[in-house]
């Protein structure tokens, strides 16, 4: 037997604090005429973790500045945050009014209120971008899958960050390749010391972060990384993997994205060819 010590709350309406407390009684029953009650379980509201709170970037990739907003409609709840990808804690900023970004910064958020657990800590990379590719000469080769074709190569240069919505617009490119060659010619040279590429992960749908990064230039390496992949994960993330580059003036770069050979054995798609998407390229 469940009591409930407060009033119901209408799931349609908004929910408004409360102070509820569940007694639950159980019964073990040894006979149709004998029953023994056992001790009441009592549920604290402090057990009860609020939900993470939502942010909304007017843009994650910008020129000048980015306006950002981070909401948990809950009476009572205080929102903080840290822009250094540092762990949020009950010590850090406390978010009042809406966040003027102007560098490039790892943002995280965390809800906490007298009554209940913090929440889940949430995280958004914001880039600045610092130099305007946008009319490069870039060819990419394989092409993109039909199904994620976007606006084409161009889509890599456009200044358009996509979302873990891949499925939503055209600001992504998949790929089931094992490798992928992204060509890029500036109209001048230009000095460069790092390329930024972002990458999705959804392992749920089969997209895995590519195992590698290799960067050439007139033939030769000017810049290469591996990437660490998440074991068996459903966390869906968004990554600007960032490649050191000899430093330099560069007129012309050819960049080579390296899938997994196959989706790892724990995987239900094991053996098969992973999906890589790809969404922007960002030069400093």
């Amino acid at each position: 037997m469940m009591v409930r010590l407060c009033n119901a709350i209408n799931p349609r309406r908004r929910l408004k604090k409360t102070n509820c407390i569940l007694v639950l009684v159980f019964f073990s029953c040894m006979s149709m005429v004998s029953c023994q009650s056992e001790k009441p379980v009592f549920l604290s509201a402090d057990t009860i973790q609020l939900a993470t709170p939502k942010i909304e970037a007017d843009s994650i990739l910008f020129k000048n500045s980015a306006s950002v907003k981070i909401d948990l409609a809950y009476e009572g709840v205080t929102i903080r945050y840290t822009l250094d990808g540092s762990s949020v804690t009950s010590n850090s900023l406390i978010y009042e009014t809406p966040l003027t970004i102007n560098s490039n910064a790892q943002l995280k958020v965390k809800a906490f209120h007298s009554d209940f657990k913090p929440s889940e800590e949430l995280g958004m990379v914001i880039r600045k971008m610092k130099k305007d590719i946008s009319k490069t000469e870039i060819s990419v080769d394989p092409e993109p899958n039909q199904n994620y074709y976007g606006n084409g190569a161009k889509t890599l240069i456009d200044g358009q960050k996509g979302t873990v919505a891949y499925r939503n617009g055209n600001k992504w490119l998949g790929f089931q390749s094992k490798n992928v060659e992204v060509y890029l010619k500036f109209p001048e040279p230009i000095a460069l010391e790092k390329i930024m590429l972002s990458a999705l992960q959804d392992q749920g749908a089969w997209i895995f972060m590519p195992r590698s990064i290799t960067i050439n230039a007139e033939g030769n390496p000017v810049g290469a990384i591996e990437v660490k992949n998440s074991a068996n994960t459903d966390r869906v993330k968004m990554n600007f993997i960032e490649i050191p580059l000899k430093k330099r003036k560069y007129k012309e770069l050819t960049i080579t994205i390296t899938s997994l050979d196959e989706i790892p054995e724990w995987h239900q798609g094991k053996g098969t060819l992973p999906w890589s998407f790809l969404d922007e390229i960002l030069v400093e």
